[in-house]
């Protein structure tokens, strides 16, 4: 349920950021609304109590967020519809949207240890060509995988690290 709540806000906020042509004042503000809220788990608790009316929790969103605004008004609708706890998946998923909208690709690179620049660079316009977007690359160094690379975007993973040859082949002795 959490992905369809995220994915249905997103779409609407996508949507009128579109059709405003705000797009990227619209992601930012919402990444920083995102980093309040994951800070404040408190306030997310306190926007989603059934005991404080909607009138309060306006008042409380207005304070911290200013009085106007698209996204001030997208998280009052959100709160008021009972979803602010789900605002994290939201943000996510408009990110993701807004990613996508700019043609950017993310990527993470896992080595046995840190690239360096001129290996960064060239595997960059390697996947920029092969994929054909501008690719997003973000580095994690695992010395478990003893050489090679692997390489995660979405829900791909190509695994062409020693360990990973290693254990293919030991699956094929076993058969």
């Amino acid at each position: 349920m959490t992905g369809d709540v995220g994915k249905l806000y997103s779409e609407a906020l996508y949507e009128i950021g579109l059709e405003n042509n705000n797009l990227d004042e619209l992601n930012n503000d919402v990444k920083q609304c995102r980093i309040v809220f994951e800070e404040n788990p408190e306030l997310v608790k306190l926007l989603g109590s059934p005991v404080i009316t909607n009138d309060e929790k306006i008042g409380v969103i207005s304070s911290i967020f200013g009085e106007s605004g698209t996204v001030r008004d997208f998280i009052c609708v959100v709160t008021q519809k009972g979803r602010i706890g789900w605002f994290s998946d939201i943000a996510e998923e408009f990110r993701l949207k807004c990613a996508e909208h700019d043609n950017i690709a993310e990527m993470t690179v896992i080595t046995s240890i840190p690239l360096k620049d001129a290996q960064r660079e060239k595997l960059t316009k390697k996947l920029e060509e092969k994929s054909g977007k501008k690719i997003k690359l973000s580095e994690k160094t695992d010395p478990s995988i003893l050489g090679g690379i692997i390489i995660e975007y979405g829900n791909t993973r190509i695994d062409d690290s020693i360990k990973g040859k290693l254990e293919a082949v030991a699956r094929q002795l076993k058969q």
